[in-house]
């Protein structure tokens, strides 16, 4: 990657401390891309974790806050406003002592993605002088008479926040008024995520016959991620694929969740082809053994990095086209779409592309060049770093 010469510009990520998931993904990734390319991110956390140390552990530079979590707004419509008064009471206690931190780092902008920790960031931000950068992690929930979005694009206008959408969908839940949202998609490591590179695992050392068509899904373990609908799906399929294994990566693979799935593979009468593997820190090593990936989503994905993960793999992927996989997977050529989230559509989706097995090949090569070109991580951190210094020069 060219380094750039050009003044560096600090910005402080503000994380949470013990962050998982997409969202530690989304930080590590672009957070290490972006700073030969003129930005030094500084992280603030607001307490010590697993994440802020192994951000730590990387060489970032790092600051604790030392603070309790603010409330997250889960539950239905009142749970959640009740809860907003508790996130307005946080933020005010906590918006001094992060504004200070911004300070003292000599930051020139803040980024952050957690919904409930944006209002933080935008006012300390405000406070400090500085401008607030928003990378939205999911899409915003419909709620009656939009007032989600409402609250949303109110606080985006009055703090002057720059919001980052990962997909055009996710770009729609917001709105366009007041505040327009940039889009700026999640980028795959493509030199991770590098078929010519990746040492892949043994099937044989997975429990899985030399000669089977494994299905995988790279998701926690949780039943908005499709995992059951799909081993359903399989267990109907037509006789001639019946060699058909599932794989499934993330974790907690001992949970209630991870039972009940075990229990249906065995009332299903297919124990023997399902593996859970659990989480892992390298997936790239697994996509040589997957035939066909798949993101089951039960919902609107807000971008689903897994998709392109395995598209840089060279693996045709099986979607359900709602949200960034839609826009991600072009139906037919680097993969297929389910446009109905049920065991009928996806057995009807499977069905498809385990039939068009002779393009499978041609099908993932065509994927790698679409991630290489729209979904890599260079190119998301060389649009993000025209996006900031054209707002900061502004």
């Amino acid at each position: 990657m060219v380094t750039d010469n050009r003044e560096k510009i600090r910005i402080g990520w503000l994380i949470t401390g013990d962050d998982s998931g997409g969202v530690a993904q989304a930080v590590r990734g672009l957070t290490g891309a972006v700073h030969p390319l003129g930005i030094e991110p500084v992280v603030v956390s607001l307490r010590q974790g697993d994440f802020s140390d192994s951000m730590r552990a990387a060489g970032f530079e790092v600051r604790v806050l030392d603070v309790d979590p603010l409330p997250v707004l889960r539950g239905g419509l009142v749970s959640k406003l009740r809860l907003q008064l508790q996130v307005r009471r946080a933020v005010a206690a906590l918006r001094p002592q992060l504004a200070n931190v911004l300070r003292e780092t000599n930051a020139q902008a803040v980024h952050v993605l957690w919904p409930n920790l944006m209002p933080l960031a935008a006012m300390a931000a405000y406070d400090a002088g500085i401008t607030c950068f928003w990378e939205m992690p999911n899409i915003m929930g419909k709620y009656p008479f939009g007032i989600n979005r409402r609250m949303t694009q109110h606080t985006l206008r009055r703090w002057n926040v720059t919001p980052f959408a990962n997909s055009v969908y996710t770009a729609s839940t917001l709105g366009d008024w007041p505040v327009k949202a940039q889009l700026l998609y999640l980028g795959a490591d493509e030199r991770r995520f590098d078929p010519a590179a990746a040492k892949a695992v043994n099937r044989e050392d997975l429990g899985i016959p030399a000669k089977a068509t494994v299905l995988g899904i790279c998701a926690r373990l949780t039943p908005e991620k499709g995992q059951a609908a799909i081993l359903e799906a399989m267990e109907q399929l037509p006789a001639a694929y019946a060699n058909t294994h599932l794989l499934l990566l993330g974790g907690p693979i001992e949970s209630e969740f991870g039972n009940q799935l075990r229990a249906t593979a065995q009332r299903l009468g297919i124990a023997d082809r399902l593996h859970l593997v659990g989480s892992v820190p390298d997936p790239e090593r697994y996509y040589g053994v997957i035939d066909v990936a798949i993101n089951a989503y039960l919902g609107a994905e807000s971008f689903g990095l897994s998709v392109v993960e395995a598209m840089m793999m060279g693996r045709p992927v099986l979607v359900h086209a709602l949200g960034g996989p839609a826009e991600t997977v072009v139906d037919g050529v680097t993969g297929w779409h389910v446009h109905e989230p049920t065991v009928v559509g996806f057995r009807a989706g499977l069905i498809r592309a385990l039939g068009d097995r002779e393009k499978w090949a041609a099908m993932g090569v065509a994927g790698r060049q679409r991630a290489l070109e729209h979904f890599s991580l260079s190119r998301q951190a060389k649009q993000y770093v025209e996006i900031v210094r054209k707002r900061l020069g502004s």
